[in-house]
């Protein structure tokens, strides 16, 4: 199995919560045999898409931009699966995910069919590849996700591929707090035998989902207190840092 995916968190790896999890799930898939081919979008220059249509009337299938879209549509068209990723920004994906999207547009005919009585454009290609979506978020309710994950089957209905799996991670943030690290190494060892699962079995064991999403803090007003008095310590760190510049 050839599996493409695609990070659109703008964070470096050694502090993205993304990337743990995204690259945590990629490890279980690798070592059930599946080959995997990662595109971080914050390292590759996407342009916004201008809305010409080009794509679709004088070059179809191709857009008139010449940055690295054209190499990241090249290399997607040869994926049996594709493994999206994306911190949760305003209860949606980030800006470069959302980007990514819309220059995908190439990979989509111009005209206009019915799909389960709402329209739609067909794709190009005879097959679009499942998904497999993973998220985190620094609030700590499931909750949270939902907005992304009915958008996120709306387009799946609209011809973006199945939503094979979705593996979301509440209160994230908490995830590089040293005291934690025990129930944080849990957490990645469950999302690498998700991936291991799903390539060996075709779906995430519920068990395992469990494990991914467990509660980091006893209860909520923990969390409200520990997340906080983190904010405090942090806007108190740099203020120190910025008087002690100017002394």
């Amino acid at each position: 199995m050839k599996i493409v995916a695609i990070n659109g968190g703008p964070r470096k790896a050694k502090i993205s919560k993304t990337t743990m999890l995204f690259e945590a799930f990629l490890s279980g898939c690798r070592q059930a045999g599946a080959e995997v081919e990662v595109i971080n979008l914050r390292e590759k220059n996407i342009k916004n898409c201008i809305g010409c249509y080009t794509c679709w009337i004088k070059t179809p299938g191709e857009c008139v931009q010449k940055d690295d879209m054209k190499e990241i549509l090249d290399i997607r068209a040869g994926a049996d699966l594709e493994v999206w990723a994306t911190p949760l920004y305003i209860f949606g994906p980030t800006a470069m995910f959302k980007n990514f999207l819309d220059r995908s547009i190439p990979m989509y005919q111009p005209y206009i069919i019915e799909k389960d009585g709402l329209c739609a454009h067909p794709p190009r290609a005879e097959k679009i590849p499942d998904k497999v979506f993973i998220s985190v978020a620094g609030f700590c309710e499931l909750d949270h996700f939902k907005p992304m994950s009915d958008w996120l089957h709306f387009m799946s209905g609209r011809g973006l591929g199945k939503v094979r799996a979705e593996i979301y991670r509440p209160a994230a943030e908490f995830m590089s707090a040293p005291p934690l690290k025990a129930k944080v190494d849990e957490i990645l060892a469950a999302t690498e035998k998700a991936g291991f699962e799903f390539i060996t079995e075709g779906d995430i064991r519920e068990e395992t989902m469990k494990i991914i999403q467990q509660d980091l803090m006893p209860d909520k007003a923990t969390f409200l207190d520990q997340a906080n008095k983190f904010w405090d310590w942090e806007i108190d760190r740099w203020k120190r840092r910025r008087e002690q510049s100017q002394a």
